[in-house]
């Protein structure tokens, strides 16, 4: 590839012998006044003896003709001769500003653009020939080899910007090559990733998307599409890719553990050590699980409640959270009116309230036989809230296939059933 572009690059502009060369009366309107001047003036051009003479008479006739386009054009083809490429340019612009539709003129524009390196506006000018006339085949190679070289040469200068950190730079270049290219996907992911950079995340995205549409599926995309959608604290969004990935096999653990770390400090703000706190407890105490449930739940606040006097949380740092769980029937004050916060909660009322959770939140147990319990008889009142838990991953067994009913439950095993629930609830919705 790098030799294609060698080549390319030192191609220059090559020219028919004169007699070959299109009359440009064959696409401007001569004036019958001065046709006969014109035939003279072409004819003694091909024979190319008289330049400066037939340079000389044009500027003349021009004096009084101002828009005669087909002399200006004999006068660019004699600069090119000379190889006086900057005074040909002027002269085909000039004749293209009388005539926009001159091919002759654009044709030229083009040719010299290439040969200077200005690949872009050669691009640009090989297109409007063909779009009058689509049968030419060597201008769609020109076409091409002009867009090829141009895109090349904006990536290569904006790469080089990058890393000089000239990061708006490189973010103009990118531009500028997906303006020639809108299709190709590597330059919108270029763009994407240096907009990263610029913690410009919501066009970041953008353009990771639309080379995910170009491009077709990709997990190095889709892993940077969850950190766009992390970094713009759409966390839930971000999870939904992140699942996706890992059921495929191509989880992310470091963007996983930000994704986390960015949901919690939703879930609890300022209160963030209470939550770490919570995770490190050995046992789970029933205020805390009240504020687990609530924080991944805020839904729950608007079920119908049915207030419960309850005579000991005035003081717990959960009250509101505590009141909730009881006002919506996920947990049971005691018969004396107490909640008793700071006690540990057993596993056997963590499966009773995950049981409720389940059935709140609709979601339905897989359908499969029971799960054997060795010290839990399918008599007991919890024997259906325990195998829904068990079945749907939330809560485990022991190595001897005891469930423990008063074992307590440690914070973190808590707050990962907790989070597994949630993620079962979103799963469902969809």
């Amino acid at each position: 590839m790098k030799l294609l572009f060698a080549l390319l690059l030192f191609q220059s502009l090559v020219l028919p012998p004169r007699y070959a060369m299109e009359n440009p009366a064959s696409v401007s309107a001569i004036p019958k006044n001065l046709k006969k001047d014109y035939d003279k003036l072409w004819t003694r051009f091909i024979l190319g003896d008289q330049d400066a003479k037939i340079l000389a008479e044009f500027d003349h006739i021009l004096k009084k003709q101002k828009n005669f386009d087909a002399a200006i054009l004999v006068q660019a083809y004699i600069h090119l001769f000379k190889s006086n490429e900057p005074e040909a340019a002027k002269k085909f612009q000039q004749a293209l500003a009388i005539n926009p539709n001159n091919r002759i003129a654009v044709f030229y524009l083009a040719e010299l653009a290439f040969a200077r390196g200005d690949y872009a506006r050669a691009s640009d000018l090989y297109a409007k020939l063909l779009a009058g006339d689509n049968t030419r085949i060597d201008l769609e190679t020109k076409r091409e080899k002009a867009l090829l070289l141009a895109t090349e040469n904006l990536l290569q200068s904006a790469s080089r910007a990058e890393q000089e950190n000239r990061i708006a730079d490189a973010e103009v270049l990118y531009r500028q090559a997906l303006r020639i290219a809108p299709n190709e996907p590597t330059f919108h992911a270029r763009l994407a990733g240096l907009l990263g950079k610029e913690k410009k995340w919501d066009e970041a995205l953008t353009y990771y998307r639309r080379q995910l549409e170009l491009g077709g599926p990709s997990e190095d995309t889709e892993r940077n599409i969850a950190e766009a959608l992390m970094n713009l604290g759409r966390t839930e969004e971000a999870r939904e890719v992140l699942d996706r990935l890992r059921k495929r096999g191509s989880g992310d653990e470091n963007l996983e553990a930000k994704v986390r770390e960015l949901e919690d400090l939703g879930r609890w703000g300022q209160d963030i050590d209470v939550f770490r706190s919570i995770t490190n407890a050995d046992a789970l105490t029933k205020d805390q699980l009240a504020a687990v449930i609530v924080r991944y739940f805020p839904q729950i606040t608007e079920f119908r409640q049915h207030p419960q006097i309850l005579t000991d949380i005035q003081n717990s740092w959960a009250r509101v959270e505590i009141q909730t769980v009881v006002g919506v029937g996920l947990v049971d004050p005691r018969p004396n009116h107490t909640f008793e916060p700071a006690s540990p909660v057993s596993r056997s009322e963590f499966a009773l309230l995950l049981g409720r959770m389940i059935r709140l939140l609709s979601i339905s147990p897989p359908n499969a036989p029971p799960i054997p319990i060795n010290d839990v008889a399918p008599s007991h009142m919890l024997y259906s809230d325990i195998q829904w838990a068990l079945s749907l991953g939330l809560m485990s067994l022991d190595d001897g296939g005891n469930f423990n009913l008063n074992g307590d439950v440690p914070g973190g095993e808590a707050v990962r059933a907790i989070e597994h629930l949630l993620a079962l609830s979103r799963r469902k919705e969809a």
